[in-house]
């Protein structure tokens, strides 16, 4: 199942339809790739070049003449002069990213923004498809080229160090300079005490809320009560997508941990991650509820007012409010016996190319903050609905915005750790396992996580 690195795409992003489980994408070595320089979308142009060549050629001084006087007395060498500081606030940054729609018109207004703060530091773009993105980004650096930024998400942050795709950035950051954004958000950026990027935004799930069909007293604030809001009307039902990434916020409510600090997975030990399945099924079976693994048939549901809640990310924000107008809202996920429910928290992040010289990281560090800092949070926010990470960004007044931002609050940093890549099969097994009733909720729990550890090595 492990392959070399291997790239876990998103099982739900802005730029395509959510899947089942997280799609992969094998990244080969590359052969020959040309420089992400020369097939930029806004191409600087050939003046660089024609400035070389029309400069003029170096001439050699003739060598003065000898002197017939005598030799001067030595005299102390001259003390070096100090090598320039060089400006990283004029040249060219080439930036590719997978930004369409909402995000698009954000990253054009943080980039005129930008150019008004540093007038001789020009950035190129490249829109990469999203799921082209990885490949296209590592093997261009494993050619020896490739943009001097990526923005991309952080499931694929593993396989990208792992091909020496991108840089570690805690020796070019000012001390203190990672404060400004939030931990959850650093923390998915983090290896091995290593940052590798800046969390540009945060994504998470939460309960959106169709309120032409429940009141402000019914919303559920635990498990049990969701339970038994489903089974008194179908119409008080929901629509739970059957994967891990989203439901993964009822283990921890219920007690239960995935993996421990060497990577083992340890959901059988200590909590009740059966009890938690359990309540999925029992969920599964209220009528008006549906758990699957079809995203397109639950949103369109839900969009259509045949259950009053959904489980889903800020993604769906536009689409959503777009069927159902003011009756739109979210709210907390509901809390389980042992606390909160805490969903996994994954960041989008601005990373570098790891072959630049240190003047280029520089420059590429300086718009890579730009990107992420606290006025373009507040743009990020506010033109594409996304929930920046720079921890002083004005998330404006949309209450659904807002709401996303108070469920982070309890949100786990979702792991960045290699034996992630057997969890998502195997555990995605144990959600459908437990719903066809192949096994109890035991069995299937004992079964992922035995199989998990044994391809982990564990």
């Amino acid at each position: 199942m492990m392959m070399a690195a291997l790239l876990l795409l998103a099982a739900c992003n802005r730029n395509s339809a959510p899947a089942g489980e997280p799609i992969v994408a094998t990244v080969a070595p590359a052969t020959a790739v040309p420089d992400a320089g020369a097939t930029d979308a806004e191409e600087a142009g050939p003046a660089a070049a024609d400035q070389a060549a029309d400069a003029p050629t170096p001439v050699e001084e003739p060598a003065a003449k000898a002197s017939a006087e005598p030799a001067a007395e030595p005299t102390a060498e001259p003390t070096a002069l100090p090598t320039a500081t060089p400006d990283v606030t004029s040249g060219n940054v080439v930036l590719w990213h997978s930004f369409s729609g909402g995000d698009a018109d954000a990253l054009g207004q943080i980039l005129a923004r930008l150019e008004g703060e540093y007038p001789g530091l020009a950035v190129d773009t490249l829109f990469v498809a999203y799921d082209d993105l990885p490949q296209a980004y590592t093997d261009a650096v494993l050619a020896g080229g490739g943009p001097d930024l990526v923005a991309a998400p952080t499931w694929w942050l593993n396989e990208m160090i792992e091909a020496d795709a991108i840089q570690p950035l805690d020796d070019l950051l000012d001390p203190g300079a990672a404060e400004a954004y939030w931990p959850a958000a650093l923390a998915n950026l983090t290896r091995d005490g290593q940052l590798y990027g800046l969390p540009l935004s945060y994504e998470l799930v939460s309960l959106f809320v169709n309120r032409g069909l429940v009141g402000e007293g019914e919303l559920p604030a635990t498990t049990d009560a969701m339970l038994a809001l489903a089974q008194s009307a179908p119409e008080k039902g929901a629509g739970l997508y059957a994967n891990l990434y989203h439901l993964y916020w009822g283990l921890p409510a219920y007690g239960a941990a995935l993996m421990d600090d060497q990577g083992v997975v340890v959901l059988d030990q200590g909590g009740d991650a059966a009890g938690f399945l359990g309540w999925v099924n029992e969920m599964n079976d209220a009528p008006g509820t549906f758990v699957d693994l079809d995203y397109g048939m639950l949103i369109d549901r839900f969009k259509k007012g045949e259950f009053a809640f959904f489980v889903d990310g800020p993604w769906a924000i536009d689409e959503l409010r777009g069927a159902l107008g003011d009756d739109l809202s979210v709210t907390l996920l509901p809390a389980g016996p042992a606390g909160p429910a805490q969903p996994w928290l994954s960041a989008e992040g601005v990373m570098l190319n790891p072959t630049l010289d240190e003047a280029q990281s520089q420059r590429a560090l300086l718009i890579a903050r730009g990107l992420t800092d606290a006025d373009a949070g507040s743009i990020w926010a506010s033109a594409a609905r996304r929930l920046p990470a720079a921890q002083e960004a004005d998330m404006g007044t949309d209450p659904i915005v807002l709401g996303f931002q108070q469920q982070a609050a309890t949100a786990q940093a979702i792991p960045t750790r290699s034996e992630m890549d057997a969890v998502w099969g195997y555990a995605g097994d144990m959600i459908v396992k437990t719903l066809n009733g192949v096994m109890t909720p035991e069995e299937s729990v004992v079964e992922a996580a035995s199989l998990i550890n044994e391809e982990n090595g564990k």
